[in-house]
C-alpha cells in the first residue's frame, strides 16, 4: 500500500532548511552594503593589494616587527607578546651580520620579516630555522620570491606595494642617522580616504628591513581577514544587491508555510501533540535555552583560530553550534505554535497550573470552611487597611475602599447567582423545560449547580418529547388499525342483518345470529371509540366553542341515564348552585365527556348505592364532581385507571372498552379544562373543572 504523503509537513521541512540559508545571505548582504570599508575602491574594481587598507595593514606589520625586535633586544617580554625562542645561528666570515636570531610568533603572521641591526651586526627574523633559511641570503631570497614585498635600506624603499613606496611616504631625513629610525610613517592622504596613518617606532639602532607577504597565506591575521572581507564586499556590491528585497519576500513567505505545517502528520488528522508539547511552557523554554547554550559553546571556538586550517575547523564547529541553536529555536517555536493552535497555551503555563491547584484546593473545601477562610482573610485585610489608615492616612483609606468594593462585588455576584438559580428552579417547577441558565453568568461556586439544572431541564424536555412521540405513534397505530377493521366489520354487520331477515330454521342458528349481532355491534363501538380516542389525544378535532349552561347540560345527561340508573338500583343526588353557571366549551364534546362518565358509573357502580353529582363555583372556576361506590375492588391507582384499555374490574367481563376515561380526559383538556380522578378505597370520584364564563 502506497504511503500517504503529508504535503504541509514536507513543505515545512523544506522551509526550515531554506530559512537559515536565506536569512544568512540576507544578513551578509545587509552587512556588506552597510560596511564602510574601501567603498570607492570596491566600486572602481580596485584589487585589494592596491588599497589603503592593505597598505595600512602591511605598515602595521612592519612597525610591529620593529617593536618586536626592540623588545627582544632588551630581553623584555610582556603579556602582549608571547614569542618562543627557536634558534640563534652564528655567522662567521660575514661582514654584514655576525648572528641570526630566529623567533617564532605564537599566533603567526602572513608577513615574514628580516631585520638587520647595522650597529650590532645582529639579524632578527620570524622565519623558522631550517636548511633553506640557515643563511642570510636564503632568507632574503625567500622574502624576495613573494609578489608583495617591502625593503628599507640606506634610507631608501624598494617595494612592489605602490602605496608604501618612496613617492607615497614622506621621511624626516634628520632621523635617519646614527641615532636610528625615530619615525617611519606619515603616509600621505589618498584620494579615496581621509584617514592619515601615522606610526612611531623609537629605537637606538640603524636598521635594514626586509619584509614580504607570503603568497600562500597560512595565518588568520588582519591582512587575511581584511582581504576576505574586501573580496566578499566586492562580490556582493557588484552582483547581489538586487537580492535583498527578493530574499525578504522569500523569508516572509516561508513563515506561513512553516506555521501551517507545524503539528501535521500523515498518520492522523488535526494537530499532533507530543510529550514536549504537554509540559509547562516555561519548562519547555528552559530546555530550549539549555540546548541553545550548548550550541553557543561551540560558536565561541572561532576565537582561538590562528592558521587557516584551524580557522576552517573553527568555522565548521561554529556552524555546528549555530545549527544546534537553530534547532533549539525550532523546538520552542513548534511547541509554541502547537499550543496556540490547540488553544492549550494558557493551560500549560505555571500561572494556570497554580490557579488550578488553588482552585482544586478551594473546591475540596466545604462551603462552611470556605466561608470561614474568606471571612478570616477579610478580617486580616481589614485590620491591615485600618493599620495603614492609622499610620499613613490616605493610602489606608484607598485600600479600605478597594477592600469593601471587592467584598461587595463578591457578595453581589453570589446573590445575583442565587436569584438566577432560584428563578430557574421556579420555572422548572412550573413546567418550563425550555429554560436555560447561562453558567458563565454565575459565580464559580454555583456554576456546577447551574449546569445540573440545565441537564435536568434538558432531560425532562427530552423525556416529554419522547413521550409525545410515543403517544403520537400509538395514536397513529390505533387510527390505522381502526380504519382497517372498520371496512370488514361493516360487511359482517350487514350480512348479519341480511341473515336475520331470512327465515332461518333452528333455535340454535337464531341464537348464534344474535351473538354475532351483539359482538359485531360491540366491536363497532370499540372501533368508534378507538378512532375517537385517537382524534382526541392527537388534537385532530375541530371544536366549536360556545357558552354552555352547565346546569342544563347536567340535567340533560342525567335524564338520558335515568332508566339505566334505575335498572341498577342507583339513586342520583344532584346538587345545583343557586344560579346557573356557564363555561366556554364545545357542547357536542362536552356532552360526550359527561356521557362517558355516566356510562362508566352505570357499569361499575355498586347496585343499591347513591351517585352524587355536585356543580359548584370556586375561585372563578366551575367544578363538576361525580362520586360513586365501585362494585369491584379498585386494586389499581388513579393514573393506571386513566390509561387506555384499562378497566377497574380485573375479570374484564363488562362490555366496556377501557377507553371512556381516556377519551373524556383528552376531550376535556382539548377544551382547556382539567380532568382528575380520585380513588379512596371503593370510592370513585371524578372532577371536571373549567374557567367560569
Amino acid at each position: 500500500m502506497e504511503k500517504k504523503i503529508c504535503i504541509p509537513r514536507v513543505l515545512k521541512n523544506i522551509a526550515y532548511v531554506l530559512f537559515p540559508i536565506f536569512a544568512t545571505i540576507l544578513v551578509l548582504l545587509i552587512f556588506c552594503l552597510s560596511y564602510p570599508l574601501e567603498r570607492e575602491s570596491i566600486k572602481a574594481g580596485v584589487d585589494f593589494y592596491d588599497t589603503n587598507t592593505f597598505a595600512e595593514d602591511y605598515a602595521n606589520e612592519i612597525f610591529g616587527s620593529l617593536t618586536t625586535v626592540d623588545v627582544l633586544k632588551d630581553n623584555y617580554q610582556t603579556d602582549a607578546y608571547s614569542y618562543y625562542y627557536s634558534h640563534t645561528e652564528t655567522v662567521e666570515n660575514n661582514d654584514e651580520v655576525k648572528s641570526i636570531n630566529y623567533y617564532t610568533d605564537y599566533y603567526g603572521s602572513n608577513v615574514m620579516w628580516l631585520i638587520i641591526d647595522n650597529d650590532t651586526k645582529m639579524a632578527y627574523t620570524n622565519f623558522s630555522y631550517s636548511l633553506d633559511t640557515s643563511t642570510l641570503e636564503n632568507i632574503k631570497n625567500k622574502i624576495m620570491a613573494n609578489s608583495e614585498n617591502w625593503i628599507y635600506q640606506n634610507g631608501n624603499i624598494e617595494t612592489t606595494i605602490d602605496k608604501l613606496s618612496n613617492e607615497n611616504i614622506e621621511y624626516i631625513d634628520s632621523t635617519l642617522n646614527q641615532e636610528g629610525i625615530e619615525t617611519i610613517g606619515n603616509m600621505e592622504q589618498s584620494s579615496d580616504t581621509s584617514n592619515e596613518i601615522t606610526r612611531n617606532t623609537r629605537t637606538k639602532n640603524n636598521y635594514t628591513i626586509y619584509t614580504a607577504l607570503l603568497d600562500d597565506m597560512e595565518y588568520v591575521d588582519s591582512i587575511y581577514r581584511d582581504r576576505l572581507l574586501y573580496n566578499t564586499l566586492s562580490i556582493v556590491n557588484q552582483n547581489l544587491v538586487f537580492l535583498i528585497p527578493f530574499l525578504i519576500g522569500l523569508i516572509i513567505a516561508l513563515v506561513p508555510i512553516i506555521v501551517i505545517g507545524i503539528g501535521r502528520t500523515r498518520k492522523q488528522e488535526g494537530i499532533n501533540l507530543n510529550w514536549f508539547d504537554k509540559i509547562l511552557i516555561e519548562l519547555a523554554a528552559l530546555i530550549s535555552i539549555f540546548i541553545g547554550c550548548i550550541g553557543a559553546v561551540f560558536t565561541v571556538s572561532i576565537g582561538g583560530a590562528s592558521t587557516i586550517v584551524t580557522f576552517t575547523l573553527a568555522i565548521s564547529i561554529m556552524a555546528v553550534g549555530l545549527l544546534i541553536m537553530y534547532l533549539a529555536c525550532i523546538l520552542f517555536f513548534e511547541t509554541l505554535v502547537k499550543r496556540l493552535k490547540t488553544h492549550t497555551f494558557v493551560k500549560t503555563t505555571i500561572a494556570y497550573w497554580l490557579y488550578v491547584k488553588i482552585k482544586d484546593f478551594m473546591a475540596d473545601l466545604k462551603m462552611t470552611k470556605k466561608f470561614v477562610l474568606y471571612f478570616i482573610l477579610f478580617i486580616i485585610a481589614n485590620l491591615l487597611a485600618f493599620a495603614i489608615m492609622w499610620s499613613d492616612g490616605f493610602p489606608g483609606v484607598v485600600l479600605t475602599i478597594i477592600l469593601y468594593v471587592i467584598t461587595f462585588s463578591y457578595l453581589a455576584k453570589r446573590i445575583k447567582s442565587y436569584i438566577k438559580i432560584k428563578d430557574a428552579i421556579n420555572e422548572l417547577y412550573k413546567g418550563d423545560t425550555d429554560m436555560y441558565l447561562d453558567e458563565n453568568e454565575l459565580c464559580k461556586e454555583m456554576q456546577e449547580t447551574g449546569k445540573q439544572l440545565n441537564d435536568i431541564a434538558g432531560g425532562l424536555s427530552n423525556a416529554i418529547d419522547e413521550k409525545l412521540k410515543s403517544e403520537r405513534l400509538k395514536t397513529e397505530l390505533i387510527t390505522n388499525v381502526s380504519h382497517d377493521i372498520k371496512t370488514p366489520l361493516t360487511s359482517i354487520i350487514n350480512y348479519v342483518d341480511l341473515l336475520k331477515k331470512e327465515d332461518v330454521e333452528g333455535e340454535k342458528a337464531k341464537e348464534y345470529l344474535d351473538i354475532l349481532d351483539s359482538k359485531s355491534q360491540r366491536l363497532k363501538k370499540l372501533t368508534e371509540d378507538l378512532v375517537e380516542a385517537s382524534k382526541a389525544s392527537s388534537g385532530a378535532i375541530k371544536l366549536n366553542m360556545e357558552r354552555l349552561n352547565v346546569n342544563e347540560l347536567i340535567k340533560q345527561v342525567s335524564g338520558e341515564f335515568e332508566d339505566k340508573f334505575k335498572s341498577h338500583n342507583l339513586q342520583e343526588i344532584i346538587t345545583f348552585p343557586e344560579s346557573d353557571l356557564y363555561i366556554n366549551a364545545d357542547s357536542r364534546y362536552m356532552y360526550r365527556v359527561l356521557e362517558n362518565m355516566y356510562s362508566n358509573i352505570s357499569k361499575y357502580a355498586m347496585e343499591g348505592t347513591r351517585v352524587y353529582t355536585d356543580i359548584a363555583e370556586k375561585d372563578g372556576n366551575v367544578t363538576i364532581q361525580l362520586k360513586n361506590v365501585s362494585k369491584q375492588k379498585l386494586n389499581i391507582s388513579a393514573d393506571e385507571l386513566m390509561q387506555r384499555f384499562v378497566r377497574g374490574e380485573a375479570s374484564r367481563n363488562t362490555e366496556g372498552s377501557g377507553l371512556g376515561l381516556s377519551i373524556a380526559r383528552s376531550l376535556t383538556e382539548l377544551q382547556q379544562g382539567k380532568f382528575n380522578i380520585y380513588l379512596d378505597g371503593d370510592l370513585f370520584k371524578v372532577t371536571i373543572e373549567f374557567n367560569k364564563n
